[in-house]
């Protein structure tokens, strides 16, 4: 049930955020995230949807990134998590640290002659 609705939150994704302000709002819903786990077969409306909104914008900074991710990988959404994050952190983006600069997430620019 979980990948279906993540799913479907993904392909409404309809914002333009990218570079920092994709990675900042990435933190915010980060933080938006349950401070402990409530056990398993239990959840509340409200831990549902903050896993849904982190989980979509993790998934579109990880694209950007270009780490290979997709909906169907959140059959065990901890587990996957887990796994963007440790990428992201493998490739200079460590969303568990609690101090973060401007300009953290920079992407290539083409040079002109």
């Amino acid at each position: 049930m979980y990948v279906e609705v993540l799913s479907g939150a993904v392909r409404g994704w309809d914002t333009d955020l990218s570079g920092d302000d994709l990675v900042d709002y990435v933190l915010r819903c980060r933080a938006g995230l349950p401070t402990r786990d409530l056990g398993a077969g239990v959840w509340s409306e409200a831990a549902l949807v903050a896993e849904v909104v982190y989980d979509r914008a993790l998934i579109n900074l990880a694209a950007d990134y270009g780490i290979d991710v997709h909906p169907t990988n959140f059959v065990h959404p901890k587990i996957e998590r887990e796994r963007l994050e440790l990428a992201l952190a493998q490739r200079g983006l460590d969303l568990a640290s609690p101090v973060r600069r401007s300009g953290d997430y920079e992407e290539e620019e083409e040079e002109e002659p």
